[in-house]
């Protein structure tokens, strides 16, 4: 009996010093909001190398440890996954820094005087700027370039409206670009009034004028400060729609030296180089970068009527909007890029007509169910006949909620009343596969991830207190917001087995916040502070 007793003390002591596993970080005593099914809710996670290596209670305490600075305590603020923006333009955001913002401008005289004033503070020899948007304007139609003229005779001017898909030009960037009133371009509009130049140039046109690039030095300290911004508001994984090829390996060079921390799921241009480097290389995926999609064009924007619609704007008799390219065009890539390389198939379509066009050229390739993953960037506006074609051939809605609040005042103006069903639809095009990715397409809207859950839950615009919600029967929920910024952008980008949610064998990326998305209201939504945030196990804000 003595000896039984002995040996069960033994026991316990050798069970109290048991060796704990060592990890280098603890989080613990949090509200963890996991995105993962199996396990929705935990307390405590675990990072070792960059990776989640545990999930779950109090109890996880007993079998890890690290140093003690490494143990944080979240003190019942609110964890989620890295927030993931599923369409962005990163590396065009960086460049605008460089630039005039002329984003919230409410008039052309307002545009002017900010150009002005910027012009004055750099010696680049073009002026450039974005983010100007009639709409906002009490006069909604295409501003003239006289001022323009008239404020810079000889240095060239390009600005850029929020939309990026129309520009507008002073005469000595027009010389410059070679453009005159006999020009013409396909899938492009140069707009003239009287027969004479406006200096507008909508989508294809506006790529016959190049300003001068910013330096690498120059252009790599802007993606360092664009990062910093993405970081403070929780983002950690970023899906830039569309770049070519050098500038993705650029970016991939970054990422390997360390110079960029942020992961960034990169979609290539359709060049002849990137297709040759799909066919060559095939998939590229490390711990910052993966490349395995192409970005085509197929409409330009509802905002500068250049998006392809089925009948004519309301509000421009007799223009329906154009295709950036022919149908044999499309048709092309999308039989390369199924025929040859294990790439998705991600195209911009706005208009009713551009997204059936596409989805059925999609049908053709893809044959009916699939796991290719193919995607239509924004679906803005599909014809409720159209829409079994995302659940028939498993085509991937990916949309941006904020465009919904941002054109919601004058869309019916584009499309009237009686086409507006089918329109910014989004708990529609989630009922068609399942899940529903979610970005902003920043700098076209503002970059906060907050923005984007508040739009998609209230449609109602964050920066307009003064709008009524806008078509509230295509809202969703809390909680399909939040996977639509996680697990659900993550399996857009073929990501899922490494970001998302809060589980085992993930990367550790993940943002506190002080407030709970799920329960919270609308007020406390756009009150919300970004605590930390962590990349790869290490905190980048």
């Amino acid at each position: 009996m003595r000896l039984a007793i002995l040996f069960s003390i033994l026991f316990l002591i050798s069970c109290s010093h048991k060796t704990k596993v060592q990890a280098d970080t603890i989080y613990f005593n949090g509200h963890i909001i996991t995105m993962d099914d199996s396990m929705p809710d935990a307390s405590v996670v675990i990072v070792d190398k960059g990776k989640i290596i545990a999930v779950g209670d109090s109890t996880l305490l007993a079998q890890y440890d690290c140093k003690s600075g490494s143990k944080i305590d979240v003190k019942q603020q609110f964890l989620y996954p890295g927030l993931i923006d599923a369409h962005c333009h990163f590396y065009g955001y960086a460049a605008t820094l460089m630039s005039c913002n002329l984003v919230g401008t409410k008039s052309w005289e307002e545009v002017i005087l900010k150009l002005d004033s910027f012009s004055k503070n750099t010696s680049s020899e073009w002026i450039t700027g974005r983010g100007w948007d009639q709409n906002d304007w009490v006069n909604k139609t295409f501003p003239t370039n006289e001022s323009l003229n008239q404020l810079f005779p000889n240095r060239p001017v390009m600005l850029k409206r929020i939309d990026g898909h129309a520009v507008i030009c002073n005469k000595k960037a027009l010389d410059l670009g070679m453009i005159d009133e006999s020009t013409n371009v396909v899938g492009g509009e140069i707009i003239k009034e009287n027969g004479h130049l406006t200096g507008v140039l909508v989508d294809n046109a506006a790529d016959l004028i190049k300003p001068i690039p910013p330096s690498q030095n120059e252009m790599v300290a802007a993606l360092q400060k664009a990062e910093k911004e993405c970081f403070s508001l929780g983002l950690t994984t970023l899906a830039d729609a569309g770049l070519d090829l050098q500038t993705c390996l650029l970016l991939d060079s970054l990422g390997k030296a360390g110079t960029l921390n942020i992961y960034l799921y990169l979609m290539l241009n359709p060049t002849p180089d990137g297709l040759k480097y799909a066919q060559t290389r095939g998939i590229l995926e490390n711990d910052h970068t993966k490349i395995c999609s192409f970005k085509l064009y197929g409409d330009g924007a509802l905002g500068s009527r250049g998006a392809m619609l089925k009948q004519p704007y309301c509000d421009r008799k007799g223009h329906s909007g154009m295709l950036i390219n022919d149908i044999a065009y499309f048709d092309k890539w999308c039989s390369d890029v199924k025929s040859t390389t294990k790439y998705q198939v991600n195209t911009h379509c706005i208009g009713d007509s551009a997204n059936k066009l596409l989805l059925e050229i999609y049908g053709k390739y893809l044959k009916g169910k699939n796991d290719e993953r193919w995607r239509i960037e924004h679906a803005q506006i599909v014809d409720p006949k159209d829409l079994y074609l995302f659940e028939k051939y498993s085509i991937i809605p990916s949309v941006q909620p904020t465009h919904a609040t941002s054109d919601g005042p004058w869309a019916k103006d584009r499309l009237c009343n009686s086409r507006m069903k089918g329109a910014y639809a989004y708990q529609t095009l989630l009922r068609q596969n399942g899940y529903l990715p979610l970005g902003t397409d920043f700098p076209v809207e503002y970059l906060n991830p907050l923005f984007t859950f508040y739009s998609a839950v209230y449609r109602e615009n964050a920066n307009d207190p003064e709008m009524e919600p806008f078509q509230m029967e295509e809202k969703l929920t809390p909680l399909q917001a939040l996977k639509g910024m996680t697990i659900w952008a993550a399996k857009a980008c073929r990501l899922e087995h490494r970001k998302g949610s809060i589980a085992v064998g993930k990367d550790a990326d993940f943002v506190i916040m002080d407030t709970n998305l799920l329960k919270a209201s609308k007020e406390e939504v756009l009150k919300t502070i970004i605590i930390t945030t962590v990349r790869n196990g290490v905190v980048v804000n």
